[in-house]
Parts: structure tokens; C-alpha cells; sequence
């Protein structure tokens, strides 16, 4: 739980690392979210044909924002590629 934070969608897993600094970042996250389906109006129909029912998005990024990935890398390693 991180207090303050701006997600609201659903249950999120964030995997932060760190630099040889010993700063945090935020790189790859991936986040359930049970409300866009209900604001889009999406719906299908289960298997056993009963009735509709709302999906649930996954929202995914596994570097983060690439620019911020690079970031990170180009001052991890000072520029030894």
C-alpha cells in the first residue's frame, strides 16, 4: 500500500529498482481495473449463456516509460555501454 498515490483503478504490483545510487524507481507495473470497462459500457457473455458481465482490464507497461528505463540505465552505468 502506498499512501498518497495517485492509483485508483484497482490492485496494482509495481517492481521498483534500484541505482547504484541506492535511489528507488518505479520501472514495470501491472494493474487491475474494474472501472473504464463499466464507463465504456463493455460487457460480454459468459460461457453458460446467462447473462452479461463487465470484464476486467489488465494494464501492463514492463519497462515503465522506455525514456525513463533508459534514464535510469544511462546513470547506472555512467555511459559504459
Amino acid at each position: 500500500m502506498n499512501l498518497g498515490e495517485g492509483a485508483f483503478y484497482g490492485p496494482k504490483i509495481d517492481v521498483k529498482v534500484k541505482d547504484a545510487v541506492g535511489r528507488y524507481h518505479q520501472c514495470a507495473t501491472i494493474q487491475l481495473d474494474f472501472q473504464l470497462p463499466l464507463r465504456f459500457n463493455l460487457t460480454y457473455a459468459s460461457k453458460d449463456g446467462d447473462d452479461k458481465k463487465n470484464p476486467v482490464i489488465i494494464h501492463r507497461a514492463i519497462l515503465g516509460s522506455v525514456e525513463r528505463m533508459i534514464a535510469i540505465l544511462s546513470e547506472n552505468y555512467g555511459g559504459k555501454w
